[in-house]
């Protein structure tokens, strides 16, 4: 099952743009999580930490997914790949 269950609009609510914009300027990196509803996507992830609104640490995650041909197709340049934001998650 893919993480990532807030867009773009809803972490900047529960995050602030500042913690968006940090995780989004991350490179990100392999997770190694294995999904267990048949998805073969490999799961990508960069993280931040904030403070919520509360006064709270937490930690904004944006999720990333390619499939095994893309990976497999790009080999050691993976700059080539198309990195688009899947979704967002705070713990």
């Amino acid at each position: 099952m893919r993480k990532g269950n807030l867009n773009r609009e809803e972490a900047i609510k529960q995050a602030g743009l500042e913690a968006v914009e940090k995780v989004e300027a991350l490179d990100c990196d392999f997770t190694n999580r294995l999904q267990t509803d048949g998805d073969d996507s490999v799961e990508f992830a960069a993280s931040v930490k904030f403070v919520d609104a509360e006064g709270i640490d937490r930690v904004l995650t944006a999720y990333y997914y390619q499939t095994p041909e893309d990976l497999e197709r790009a080999g050691d340049n993976l700059g080539c790949l198309n990195w688009e934001i899947e979704g967002y998650e705070i713990d």
